[in-house]
């Protein structure tokens, strides 16, 4: 009988999942520590859930959970983030569910920072302790009275000082803005004033430009013509004054 006993006693207790053996314990939440202790904080609705491989006698895996993200309080501008958290509350996991909108809390460290006895493949985890809170549908920026009214999603509500420390957020994906700067290319013009080098030239003084080009061009060429018969006549006089000289 009392090998019977062992037995039963030894079966049970290796029939209970490795995560169920301990309970989680959460200190209690304080809405700066929180922010500042995380790498992201995000909003999001919840677009996947997977479970990673394990074995059946071993702990249970975490899941990876995907967010499509709408604002970021803390953290990179990312329009998809993927998070890991133990499978079940004992273990502190937090139970996402998918289409569901949270605000999550994300810390950055891998393995968990030693949550996770399997590696999840993502430095971003949460657990139940990290403050994350369901909400309703929606993507703004978070208001007094936008957590998940039903009783399946109760738990850590967006208080005054909460939504104060969270500040202003950034729409995921967002680039970020370039600092206002003058130009630089050029001096700013005044009224009337082109910025070119030199003056602008009306339609009109231009038209009068081409004319009077038009104008002086055989006015230089008849000039020429007369220098050129000048020079011409004076050599022809020496010529003839040196024949007059030699008779």
């Amino acid at each position: 009988m009392r090998l019977l006993a062992f037995l039963a006693v030894l079966a049970g207790f290796l029939l209970v999942p490795a995560g169920a053996a301990c309970a989680c314990s959460c200190a209690p939440f304080e809405p700066r520590t929180a922010v500042g202790d995380a790498a992201s904080v995000f909003t999001g609705t919840v677009t996947g859930l997977r479970q990673l491989p394990g074995s059946p006698l071993g702990p249970t895996p975490p899941f990876v959970v995907t967010f499509a993200v709408d604002q970021v309080y803390r953290g990179e501008r990312q329009a998809t983030v993927e998070v890991a958290t133990n499978a079940d509350s004992a273990s502190c996991g937090y139970r996402f569910t998918r289409g569901a909108r949270y605000l999550v809390f994300a810390s950055d460290g891998p393995m968990g920072s030693g949550l996770f006895s399997t590696d999840p493949g993502t430095r971003l985890y949460s657990s139940l302790c990290s403050g994350n809170v369901a909400l309703r549908p929606g993507s703004g920026p978070l208001r007094r009275g936008d957590e998940a009214a039903s009783p399946e999603f109760a738990g850590q509500s967006l208080t005054k000082e909460l939504l104060t420390v969270l500040g202003r957020p950034t729409p995921a994906g967002s680039p970020s803005e370039p600092p206002a700067s003058s130009p630089t290319a050029s001096p700013a013009a005044s009224p009337g004033v082109s910025p070119a080098a030199s003056p602008a030239v009306s339609p009109a003084a231009a038209e009068a430009g081409r004319e009077g080009g038009q104008v002086w061009g055989p006015v230089m060429s008849g000039a020429a013509l007369l220098a050129a018969a000048a020079a011409v006549a004076w050599l022809s006089a020496r010529l003839t004054a040196r024949r007059r000289r030699t008779r």
